[in-house]
């Protein structure tokens, strides 16, 4: 598809998009299961600006916020469960490019109403009555704002905190390939012309851990290992060394970075055991040969080149056999082993982190 033509699909998606929010009265916003940056600062920031229209605006996720997020604004108005007479006249998904990321317990049509999904995932699968996606956009937390200017809603500082935070957590906090001007031109609005303060967000994200998380991350990085001739370091996270270190599980948010940032390494891996079984991974690459969001599409996930995930059946040792032979087909080298046959996947939550 042209240039052209992807402008003019985006544009009329967002008149789509415009026409189901204009007459919503009661409106659900959700996102992802294990909602990220992204997806938490847009949901508050949609939810901020609906309320401040008079509509009655649900912050619904079955799984709660990371601990370092729960500060945004509305956050502490979230749904993990909704009434069984809840009813609304629209659905708002973020951050999510695949309706199997949303679980098996999102409500079904007589609930939601129409579904108008959010995302900028370039591996996405569409769903929903309208589905406004950009994979050029930065974060979500863009189409938020650019939401915003089509209705006609003013970015109140407690919307601004919200996709602020998107977009700098999609970002790296403004160093990854994704940073674009319209990103900086952005966050200058949000920052000179709405209120969003960047020293107050980073600080609240960056700076606010846990003992725990340090004294797991300290065992985590000292298990890393390098593979496949120093291109990749890969991490293991068990939930014995979660609770040895007195930590929680959102409290490993961003440790595949350390992998990735290694000098040398082109991706970095992070494996986790799944709650509900299986094995989850995610993948950090550098601009490099490592596509990871079409890795993990491969696998049956999805998300970013430089960011993405996926979720393998069985044993955590099985899926790095899985996923190191799918790295070394990319780098071009030999994989350390050859499972005689790939677990079937489904998708997980891809983030920036």
């Amino acid at each position: 598809m042209s240039q052209m033509s992807l402008t003019s699909q985006m544009s009329g998606d967002l008149e789509r998009a415009v026409a189901l929010i204009s007459p919503a009265r009661r409106v659900l916003v959700t996102a992802h299961l294990g909602p990220d940056g992204d997806a938490a600062g847009s949901m508050s920031a949609l939810v901020a600006m609906l309320r401040e229209q008079g509509r009655e605006a649900t912050f619904y996720n079955p799984d709660p916020l990371p601990r370092a997020l729960r500060w945004l604004p509305h956050a502490k108005s979230q749904k993990k469960k909704l009434s069984a007479s809840a009813r609304f006249d629209l659905t708002i998904v973020v951050d999510c490019g695949d309706r199997r990321l949303l679980g098996d317990a999102f409500p079904p049509p007589e609930v939601t109403g129409p579904v108008l999904a959010l995302d900028h995932h370039a591996h996405a699968r569409p769903f929903g009555d309208v589905f406004y996606t950009d994979p050029q956009a930065s974060a979500v937390g863009v189409l938020v704002a650019r939401l915003a200017r089509a209705l006609g809603w003013p970015i109140s500082a407690d919307a601004a905190a919200g996709i602020y935070l998107a977009i700098a957590t999609d970002t790296g906090w403004f160093r990854y390939a994704n940073t674009t001007a319209e990103t900086f031109a952005l966050a200058a609005e949000l920052v000179g012309v709405s209120g969003a303060d960047p020293r107050e967000i980073a600080a609240r994200v960056t700076e606010e851990f846990s003992v725990g998380r340090y004294r797991l991350l300290a065992r985590v990085l000292d298990g890393m290992t390098l593979e496949l001739g120093g291109k990749v370091a890969l991490l293991t996270i068990t939930d014995e060394m979660v609770r040895a270190a007195g930590a929680i599980w959102s409290d490993t948010d961003g440790f595949v970075n350390y992998a990735r940032a290694l000098a040398g390494v082109e991706c970095g891996v992070l494996l986790t055991p799944a709650k509900d079984g299986g094995a989850r991974v995610s993948l950090r690459a550098k601009r490099g040969p490592i596509d990871a969001g079409a890795i993990c599409a491969l696998l049956g996930g999805g998300g970013h080149a430089g960011a993405a995930g996926c979720r393998v059946t069985g044993t955590v040792e099985e899926a790095r056999v899985v996923v190191l032979a799918a790295l070394a087909a990319a780098l071009g080298v030999a994989a350390p082993a050859t499972p005689t046959a790939a677990p079937p996947a489904t998708p997980t939550v891809a983030v920036e982190s």
